[in-house]
C-alpha cells in the first residue's frame, strides 16, 4: 500500500506543479494583459489630453484673433469717425468764410473755367450776400460774362456755374465729398500718423 500511496503522492505533486505552473502562466498572462491595457489606458488619456489641449489653444487663438479683429474694427471706426468730423469741420469753415475770403475763392476758381460767353453763378444760401453783380463785372475774366442769379441754393455755401445746360458745381460740400473720394487714404495717413 505503501507504493499505492507513493503513487498517488507522486501523481497529487505532479498535479500541484502542474497548477502551480499553470498558475505561473496564467497570473504572468493576466499581468501582461493588465500591463498593456494600462498602457493602452495612459495612451488614450494622453491622446485626450493633447486633443483638449489643442482644442483650448485654438479655441484661444480664435478668441484672440477676434479681439485683435474686434480692436482694429473699432480703430478703424475711430479714424472713419475723425475723418468725417474733419471733412464735416471743412465745409463748416469754408461756409463760414468771410467775404474777401469766398471772393478770393471765386476768382481763382472763374479764371479758370474752361467756357466763355454768357453764363449763370447760383450762390449756396451760407454765401449769399458775399458776391454782387459789380464784383462779378470787374473780376470776370474777358470771355466770359456772369450773372449773378436771384435764387439760392438752400443749405449749401459755394457756387455753381450753369452754361448751355452744363453746370460746374463748386458748392463746398461737393468740393470735399471729392477731396474725400479721391484723397481721404493721404488725409488720413497725414492726419493719423
Amino acid at each position: 500500500m505503501d507504493a499505492i500511496e507513493k503513487i498517488v503522492e507522486q501523481i497529487l505533486e505532479k498535479g500541484r506543479i502542474e497548477v502551480s505552473e499553470q498558475k505561473k502562466v496564467e497570473i504572468m498572462r493576466i499581468d501582461q494583459e493588465y500591463q498593456e491595457q494600462e498602457e493602452a489606458l495612459y495612451l488614450q488619456e494622453a491622446k485626450r489630453i493633447e486633443k483638449n489641449e489643442e482644442q483650448t489653444m485654438k479655441a484661444f487663438k480664435q478668441k484672440q484673433n477676434r479681439q485683435q479683429l474686434d480692436i482694429k474694427q473699432a480703430t478703424l471706426n475711430q479714424k472713419q469717425g475723425y475723418l468725417e468730423q474733419l471733412f464735416t469741420e471743412a465745409t463748416e469753415r469754408m461756409n463760414d468764410w468771410s467775404e474777401v475770403e469766398f471772393q478770393q475763392f471765386v476768382e481763382q476758381i472763374i479764371h479758370q473755367l474752361p467756357i466763355e460767353g454768357r453764363a449763370g453763378l447760383k450762390l449756396g444760401e451760407f454765401s449769399k450776400n458775399k458776391l454782387s453783380d459789380q464784383w462779378l463785372q470787374v473780376h470776370s475774366p474777358e470771355k466770359l460774362v456772369l450773372v449773378l442769379e436771384k435764387e439760392v441754393i438752400p443749405n449749401a455755401g459755394g457756387f455753381i456755374v450753369a452754361k448751355d445746360g452744363i453746370e460746374y458745381n463748386f458748392l463746398f460740400s461737393s468740393l470735399v465729398q471729392e477731396i474725400k473720394k479721391i484723397d481721404s487714404f493721404k488725409v488720413a495717413k497725414l492726419l493719423l500718423q
